[in-house]
């Protein structure tokens, strides 16, 4: 018989009985280092549990992250850091009208939008890229 260790059977689980994974939309104001502030869970707080995963999306796809909850009490999480991924590239350019109306993709809430250039939705919630698209036609033309 070996000395080595082995694991023991009670401590072998179905991953979805320890923790717990949340999916986070944020809006475009908040930035990856305001997630990391322990007072940013103070209202979602007593949900949470050490191992809890959480990913988050800002609403403007610029940025994701996930976090793994380290430490909860009754104002706040410590979260830390597992990943972060860059988003943001290069606008299509069929995704334009002139210089002021877009095509974005604004986040599971918005969905997608038809946008101004200064960031302002005109019209959101279209399930798909193709019916934003022709909305953006309609809006232009409705300005002519």
């Amino acid at each position: 018989m070996t000395d080595a260790p082995a694991l023991l059977q009670r401590r072998f689980q179905i991953a979805e009985h320890m923790r717990a994974i949340y999916f986070v939309t944020v809006e475009e104001s908040i930035k990856p280092e305001d997630v990391l502030r322990p007072d940013f869970w103070l209202h979602v707080a007593s949900q949470l549990k050490p191992y809890d995963l959480i990913e988050v999306a800002v609403d403007s796809c610029e940025w994701r992250m996930e976090l793994v909850v380290c430490d909860v009490w009754h104002c706040g999480a410590r979260v830390a850091e597992l990943n972060r991924i860059d988003m943001a590239g290069k606008e299509e350019e069929d995704q334009s009208v002139g210089a002021d109306l877009r095509v974005k993709w604004r986040g599971p809430v918005n969905k997608w939008c038809v946008v101004r250039a200064d960031g302002v939705i005109l019209r959101g919630g279209l399930d798909n890229k193709n019916t934003a698209l022709e909305t953006l036609t309609a809006i232009a033309q409705e300005r002519q």
